[in-house]
């Protein structure tokens, strides 16, 4: 072999590297599973599969891999495991398959109760968190709307006489003072809501808050709605264990009923076993809430 190939042999050699372990990735991760998705489950779901690679999270995890594999063709063990081993710890917590567990599990720690018409609730609780406001200032549902339409189901159907709202918009002072205008309390935009739906004001009630410890602060100063009456609470199933916990700790006496579930489920598909940004935040959503917890807060 010649001066001249080798200078030529060692110029290549770090661009083959890089060239050879992208092939790899992409026929494992991307081209394999597409024609798996293909076939079994036909063109729409692959073309789902696809949207999913285009993800800027999958991404990341795609080049931290690549750069990983590149490592340990090149006899840096170490880093090249770390890489590796980072991005497999973060594909498994973000695959559907164990977000939903994780979630299924934390949601059914409160066995919840299912209303009947035969003997209604005197009042039910609608935690704050299900509402907010659109830039023409109209009251809007957001992702745990599904609390606010909920209790307005129990009330048409003769299933609760009163419906209690919670929550008001954190104040800030100073230059900020003006940010927050009438209507931005979640307990208002529920009323409007509500009312919107056919629920007369005077079936209505609203207490303060700005967390869930505050707001059941606020209810234990209401015990004509709990002490001597049936008292139902709905907050999202996920947030029912923490919700529970501090309303025993308030002495507020409720009965749990669960919305906004937040667990899937369904049949078991390609796209299952890939991560997805959302699983993750499910995740950190249920540990806020298990920390919550531990600090009775």
């Amino acid at each position: 072999m010649t001066r001249s190939d080798l200078i030529i042999q060692k110029s290549s050699a770090p661009w083959s590297d890089w060239w050879k372990t992208s092939f790899q990735i992409a026929s494992c991760f991307l081209v394999l599973p597409l024609m798996a998705t293909a076939t079994i489950s036909g063109k729409s779901s692959a073309e789902k599969l696809l949207t999913l690679f285009v993800q800027p999270y999958f991404v990341l995890l795609m080049v931290v891999l690549w750069v990983g594999l590149v490592s340990l063709r090149r006899g840096q063990k170490g880093a090249g495991w770390l890489l590796i081993g980072l991005v497999a710890l973060l594909w498994i917590a973000s695959t559907s398959m164990v977000a939903s567990a994780v979630v299924r599990y934390w949601e059914s720690l409160v066995s919840t109760n299912i209303p009947t018409s035969d003997k209604p609730f005197d009042y039910v609780v609608v935690l704050g968190g299900g509402t907010g406001k659109t830039p023409d200032g109209r009251a809007q549902l957001n992702n745990a709307g599904d609390r606010v339409v909920y209790a307005a189901m129990l009330f048409l159907q003769g299933k609760t006489k009163n419906l209690i709202t919670t929550g008001d918009s954190m104040a800030i002072r100073g230059s900020l003072s003006g940010s927050f205008e009438p209507g931005s309390d979640p307990s208002e935009q529920t009323r409007i809501i509500w009312h919107g739906l056919g629920i007369p004001d005077e079936n209505i009630f609203e207490v303060a808050g700005q967390n869930t410890f505050s707001e059941l602060a606020s209810l234990r100063d209401h015990p004509e709605w709990w002490k001597d009456s049936r008292c139902g609470l709905i907050t999202s199933a996920f947030h029912l264990p923490r919700a529970m916990k501090l309303a025993e700790q308030a002495g507020v006496k409720v009965e749990p009923l669960a919305a906004d579930y937040r667990s899937s489920s369904g049949p078991l598909l390609v796209q299952n076993f890939f991560p997805q940004v959302g699983e993750l935040e499910k995740l950190s959503m249920i540990l806020k809430e298990w920390i919550a917890i531990r600090i009775r807060r």
